[in-house]
């Protein structure tokens, strides 16, 4: 190596590496039994030019990739604790190739470069150059050759500086990034203000930005998914039912491959479920999971679609009149628990006008020709008081049938039970406790009763009568949605409650259960017919 040559070329090279690089002496695996994920964070219009992470827990950084049996391999390591991930750009590779990570980072050192893996070898690449004629300057006076990083490559540099750490340039593959020095510490890290466990993913599709994945065990992504899913305050039995729905929903998910051509297994929003790393979770949720780890729910010897929603206002649905696909274990059953909370959920109660205008509007939008509309009703209820068909009709006599989900999703509505009033007066949600004196009530919540000394106390709980049978419980009848009248006015109003889709656990119901005792096998096998929690 010329030396003077090195001393005129300065400013086309990086400064001299302050971080410690060694190789590790063994490939981390991931422990044994556990089933090791990937979880889209940053993907299609989302991907990144650049990525940051930043040690919380845990120190530095080891750098490889995932074998087949998504293995850790590693390929080296730096102590530095802010490091940031960016595309590959234009170098100076020096010829002579090194057998291990260890020799490349000191030779790197000795003259201002930086360590590659590239065609299964390590190499070491120098500068980093606007344009291929400055990298070939450069290259003629430090005895390299110029090279432009391929479309897969990942360049690791110090967080706030243009050191570069080490680059993965591979013909296939991508870089993986592992927090912490040790296979056996639990790290935890920052990346864009959240924290996660497990490592992360770096690959690029077509010299495309940085899609992003966090890689790690199937239970601690679980711990990411119930605090989104319900808050960590929640009666432990409740998260625990939410647990389980969400380890079953996720291994449903893992074997449908549904984001395999994307490069990870699950996104982390509500195409699959949402997942938010560390930063919601706390004691509660995480021993939640802890106490459930590795049940699921099981119908006749398969994994059970645990669907579920926030709340169902009064009765759940079966899945045949959400979806049109009839599934044993999806059935509708009468709520009698979730009113107890109704009081606690934000727009449990809700309505929603719309003028005949609206709803002319509405049609033509999305390609049905209608004269002025004269009539909108619900004509079709299910077993379970729920909407199952609602019909407008216009001056002409032509009529349009919104049925299942479409009943919900074509109008706005944020559930498919509820009642339409054609004189635009509010009507009482569908669904309740018939009294002997006439009408109806939506919930107990407010309700009293007396006593045979004459006391009156709150209606607390789960209500029930005395025969000479026992105690039978009460639960709420669905009462048949009234049919709305047409009328002189120009609005119809939908009154309606709960929110979602309705199909499987509601999470305020499995919230009202554990607030009344029950566990969250038994919260599960009343939402879920006939399965099993194993």
């Amino acid at each position: 190596m010329n030396w003077k040559k090195m001393r005129c070329f300065r400013h086309f090279v990086m400064p001299i590496l302050a971080a410690v690089l060694i190789l590790l002496p063994a490939p981390a695996a991931q422990a044994a039994g556990e089933q090791t994920i990937l979880v889209g964070l940053y993907y299609e219009g989302n991907a990144l030019p650049s990525a940051n992470l930043q040690n919380s827990e845990g120190t530095g950084y080891r750098f490889g990739y995932l074998d087949s049996n998504r293995n850790f391999i590693s390929l080296g390591e730096t102590t530095q604790e802010a490091i940031t991930m960016s595309l590959g750009g234009r170098h100076v590779q020096l010829t002579a190739p090194y057998s291990t990570f260890a020799q490349a980072a000191a030779a790197a050192q000795a003259v201002g470069g930086f360590p590659v893996w590239t065609n299964g070898g390590y190499y070491v690449r120098i500068g980093s150059y606007s344009s291929q004629a400055e990298a070939q300057t450069a290259a003629a006076s430090l005895g390299g050759t110029a090279v432009t990083a391929g479309g897969n490559a990942v360049t690791v540099s110090k967080t706030g500086t243009n050191e570069i750490l080490f680059q993965f340039d591979g013909s296939s593959g991508a870089l993986t990034v592992s927090p912490g020095l040790s296979s056996s510490e639990k790290a935890v890290t920052w990346m864009k203000n959240t924290q996660y466990y497990g490592a992360f993913q770096y690959q690029r599709f077509n010299g495309g930005n940085l899609v992003v994945s966090n890689v790690l065990s199937l239970e601690d992504y679980i711990k990411g998914v119930v605090p989104k899913e319900m808050s960590n305050s929640w009666p432990l039995e409740a998260l625990k039912a939410q647990a389980v729905c969400a380890r079953t929903y996720a291994k449903i998910q893992l074997n449908s491959g549904k984001h395999r051509s994307q490069g990870f297994d699950l996104c982390n929003a509500t195409h699959c479920q949402v997942y938010g790393g560390r930063n919601s979770a706390g004691a509660n949720s995480d021993r939640a999971v802890e106490e459930t780890r590795g049940q699921c729910l099981w119908y006749q010897g398969s994994l059970a679609e645990a669907v579920y929603f926030s709340s169902d206002g009064g009765a759940t649905e079966s899945s045949v009149n959400v979806w049109g696909g009839s599934v044993p274990y999806l059935k509708g059953v009468a709520d009698p628990y979730e009113a107890s909370v109704a009081d606690q959920i934000g727009n449990y109660y809700w309505s929603k006008t719309y003028t005949k205008d609206d709803l002319a509007k509405l049609l033509r939008s999305n390609g049905m020709q209608c004269a002025e509309i004269v009539d909108f009703r619900v004509t079709e209820t299910t077993a379970t008081g729920n909407v199952l068909t609602v019909t407008i009709t216009d001056a002409a006599g032509k009529r349009w049938a919104f049925s299942k989900e479409k009943a919900r999703t074509f109008f706005g509505l944020r559930s498919q039970r509820y009642t339409i009033n054609g004189s635009g007066g509010n009507i009482t949600a569908s669904g309740g406790y018939t009294l002997a004196g006439g009408g109806t009530l939506s919930s107990m919540n407010g309700a009293y009763a007396i006593d045979g000394t004459g006391g009156i106390a709150p209606v607390n709980g789960s209500p029930y009568i005395i025969t000479s049978a026992g105690t039978v419980a009460l639960t709420p009848v669905p009462q048949s949605t009234p049919p709305s009248v047409p009328s002189d006015g120009t609005h119809f109003t939908i009154s309606g409650s709960g929110w979602g889709h309705l199909v499987g656990m509601s999470q305020w119901g499995a919230h009202a259960m554990a607030k009344q005792g029950f566990r969250y096998d038994e919260i599960l096998r009343f939402y879920y017919t006939g399965i099993e929690v194993r």
